[in-house]
């Protein structure tokens, strides 16, 4: 009797069409991982202005200045609205270490009353979703649907951060 070396080809040929059937229920799944990435890295940052927020408030606090809302106040480089970092560049963009190497972002002017102090909305994508000619238009930066949103709070209080991640 001989002895049965190998696979027939239709032992392939299952086994190929197996492996095919597999890849293409499963790479969906891998496929969505740079979107989960981004929603990841949102989610970093809206953590990391929540504190920094925060802390900057604790500073503005033992100064006796976290009430204040005249908008002149200044601790660190970083500007104030009610004891918060203001929603521009110079308010919360400073509280955050390389911000402008890997994001972009403006202040968002289209909001009804978004220019009136406390109403301030400033909105961040990355530098990755956007054209470089496009990088400091606040309509394009939302236009991605994977971006955040600063809200400073007219009350006084918090800031309101959210995330819209629909496009990421």
């Amino acid at each position: 009797m001989r002895n049965k070396a190998g696979f027939t080809l239709m032992e392939l040929v299952i086994a190929i069409v197996i492996l095919g059937i597999l890849a293409v229920t499963a790479a969906p799944k891998f496929l969505n991982v740079s979107s989960d990435t981004y929603r990841a890295k949102l989610h970093e940052l809206k953590g990391s202005m929540t504190e920094m927020s925060r802390v900057i408030y604790g500073k503005a606090a033992m100064q006796g200045i976290e009430n204040d809302i005249t908008g002149e106040r200044v601790i660190e480089g970083v500007e104030l609205w009610g004891g918060y970092p203001k929603a521009i560049y110079m308010g919360i963009g400073k509280t955050i270490l390389d911000f402008n190497q890997q994001w972009t972002f403006n202040q968002d002017k289209s909001e009804t009353g978004s220019k009136k102090p406390g109403n301030r909305v400033f909105v961040a994508t990355f530098l990755k979703k956007l054209n470089i000619k496009d990088k400091d238009d606040a309509e394009k930066i939302k236009a991605t649907n994977c971006y955040l949103r600063y809200k400073e709070n007219n009350t006084g209080g918090e800031p309101i951060i959210t995330i819209i991640d629909s496009g990421c």
